[in-house]
């Protein structure tokens, strides 16, 4: 016999009330399912997102070794959001000539006229972030300069010379950063085009006479309590060197003699040399023995003084960083005199291989390879700006230029 319609009903009340304190016992209160919704519509901020994406690509330079690792779970125990100690911009091989887009002797798209656009922009871009400085690695002209017509550019009024003036255009786009010093690399596109003395007037480059009587430019600038050590690893070459009377030109046809079949006829070519011998073509150069003893006194002077220190060179030093045959001609002997003082040594920023590299060395020395701004199709621009923490640094890319952190 069915329940009266009243009993019914108060059964109902009662089952719902015994429901209502079931769910009391397992469920959040409205004040915990509000703040649980608040955590899963909180967005990470920029800075996070980016460690968690430089933490997804790190492996794709090479990031091996277990101090270079990292979780994005525990970005913010290890990689804490403080303000960097220090900032500076950096870009490489901008090679720029008056020129049509072309190719590379190994097939490569280059965009020259585009690379004096990276710079500019490169330039605007680091002056509104006020970094404390500028680094440009070489190159920033290209060998086609001198033979512009030849590639399909306008010729110069006659008088101008096509070298000295695309130095000027570049120097010129650099000249939106106006907030700190620009520190120049020079590389072999760089003396394709002009001579040493002609650099040190544009470019500020600071060449010493060395007593052999051939000048070379090797400094080094303090910057926050960071000694940026920049190297000429061209101290030892041919170009813009006198073949009768330059020691460092004998010294690099005795070299290349000795190391390369291939010389003189086709001194660029590797062709049939093996491994890191293929660093031994005239595009290339090495790093004097009066160099390296100031490279020694200067690290000395940085260890003595509590000073950290980043070398930049524009041909890389560290052989699993990069391509063999953009290598540095006596890198062994640079990178034995930077495993010396591994205590104080952070960084190696190189440019050249233009494809980019990197390697973290067994001292613990962090050589990063530049890729080029050259190589940036419209409308990417390459370029990256690095923070300096106290335990790390960050490499903040732009176009193609590759992210990363590196510890210390």
């Amino acid at each position: 016999m069915p329940l009266p319609r009243a009993h019914r009903f108060l059964v109902s009340v009662i089952l719902a009330l015994y429901l209502v304190q079931v769910a009391s016992a397992f469920c959040p209160n409205r004040d915990q399912l509000s703040t649980m919704s608040d955590l899963t519509k909180r967005k990470p901020n920029r800075r996070s997102q980016r460690i968690q994406k430089i933490a997804r690509r790190s492996s794709s330079l090479g990031e091996e070794s277990d101090t270079n690792r990292f979780h994005a779970n525990d970005k913010d125990q290890k990689y804490p959001s403080t303000k960097p100690l220090l900032t500076f911009g950096v870009i490489a091989d901008i090679q720029y000539a008056p020129i049509p887009d072309g190719y590379s002797y190994t097939g490569n798209p280059r965009y020259y006229r585009h690379a004096l656009d990276v710079a500019s922009h490169a330039a605007k871009h680091f002056e509104q972030e006020k970094v404390s400085l500028v680094l440009n690695l070489g190159d920033i002209v290209d060998g086609k300069c001198q033979s512009i017509a030849k590639h399909g550019g306008e010729p110069l009024p006659e008088g101008v010379d096509p070298g000295h003036k695309s130095v000027d255009d570049v120097v010129q786009a650099l000249s939106r950063y106006k907030h700190g010093p620009i520190i120049h690399v020079y590389g072999n596109h760089c003396l394709y085009n002009v001579d040493r003395p002609t650099l040190q007037s544009k470019l500020g480059i600071p060449f010493v006479k060395e007593p052999c009587g051939d000048l070379v430019g090797y400094w080094s600038h303090v910057q926050n309590g960071v000694r940026f050590v920049v190297l000429d690893s061209y101290d030892i070459n041919k170009m813009q060197r006198c073949n009768s009377t330059s020691q460092k030109h004998k010294e690099a046809n005795d070299i290349l003699s000795k190391n390369n079949p291939n010389y003189p006829e086709n001194e660029n070519s590797p062709e049939g040399l093996v491994g890191v011998a293929k660093r031994f073509v005239a595009f290339n150069g090495g790093v004097g023995s009066v160099q390296l003893e100031w490279l020694r006194n200067t690290l000395q002077r940085a260890r003595d003084n509590g000073e950290k220190v980043v070398v930049l060179s524009h041909q890389p030093i560290h052989p699993q960083s990069t391509s063999p045959v953009c290598l540095v001609w006596n890198y062994k002997e640079v990178l034995a005199a930077l495993r010396e003082y591994k205590d104080v040594v952070l960084a190696s920023f190189s440019g050249h291989a233009h494809k980019g590299g990197y390697q973290r060395d067994i001292s613990g020395i962090h050589f990063r390879v530049l890729e080029a701004a050259l190589e940036s199709p419209d409308p990417d621009k390459t370029y990256a700006m690095v923070d300096m923490y106290d335990h790390y640094m960050e490499v903040r890319g732009f176009g193609s230029c590759k992210s990363a952190i590196y510890d210390y």
